[in-house]
């Protein structure tokens, strides 16, 4: 079982957050130790903290609570910094220093020996996995969500009641020409219409190149000339959300989504 020495700011276990960090990482197989768990009384604290990092049977890795508390804490400071220091003599670069953020802090706080090294952060879901492999030295074993070969983002149009912006483009290759359709009977509800602009910036006005519309085999459908490519999009204003959104290259490849009024990648 691997063991972790954790640093942090007293003042950020006030409600128990760092005693539920420590709880989750031993519920998730290490074995934890703090201050108040670990270090003796009326021996010198320099002493046993590197007495924790010198011997591998003491510890593993090293993980500091990175908030405004524990950054702005000449304590804390001075205990990671001895802790690194430490570390990288006595066991080289490859010990794990992880900095653990439970929020966003500000940069001039953060020292370098953060800055240049991997966090971890309390909003991925994958925090426990992460800290853990470290400490075990192995690779991290998490999900790798499949990746569409398009990007689709919402945007409110302003004011919002007016509708809404859908912005499509390929991550690879382009479309060309580009076409979007929508149910047919929802033509007139939906009034779709295109535009042709940057990646996240909705186009306020712009040029169109051979251009049409239609209705065949129960879609309406837009189509221009302008390429899609991953660095330029399709921005499709709808008075409202369609039901079905079909986008791609007219005779390439095409994908059709279901309320894509709640969909964002």
């Amino acid at each position: 079982m691997a063991t972790i020495w954790i640093t942090y700011s007293w003042t950020d276990n006030t409600n128990g957050d760092v005693d539920f960090i420590a709880q989750e990482l031993e519920a998730a197989g290490l074995k934890v130790k703090l201050d108040r768990w670990n270090i003796k009384a009326g021996i010198r604290l320099w002493d046993q903290i590197e007495e924790f990092i010198q011997s591998p049977g003491q510890c593993d890795a090293w993980l500091f609570i990175a908030t405004q508390a524990s950054l702005g804490s000449e304590p804390c400071r001075e205990e990671y910094a001895y802790a690194l220091d430490r570390a990288l003599n006595a066991r080289g670069t490859a010990f794990p220093v992880i900095a653990l953020f439970p929020a966003t802090v500000g940069q001039s706080l953060i020292p370098a020996g953060i800055r240049t090294r991997l966090y971890v952060s309390l909003r991925d879901s994958d925090w426990k996995e992460r800290i853990v492999a470290a400490a075990e030295g192995r690779d991290v074993n998490v999900q790798r969500p499949r990746i569409a070969p398009y990007h689709l983002a919402l945007h409110q149009q302003n004011p919002p009641a007016i509708g809404l912006v859908i912005e499509v483009r390929p991550r690879a290759g382009s479309w060309s020409p580009f076409i979007m359709a929508i149910p047919a009977v929802e033509k007139d509800r939906v009034k779709p219409r295109i535009m042709h602009g940057a990646p996240g910036w909705v186009p306020s006005m712009g040029a169109l190149f051979g251009t049409g519309e239609g209705v065949k085999d129960d879609w309406a459908y837009c189509f221009a000339q302008n390429e899609a490519t991953p660095t330029m999009s399709y921005y499709i204003f709808c008075s409202e959300a369609p039901s079905k959104l079909l986008f791609g290259a007219d005779g390439g490849a095409q994908y059709i989504l279901e309320k894509p009024g709640l969909v964002g990648n």
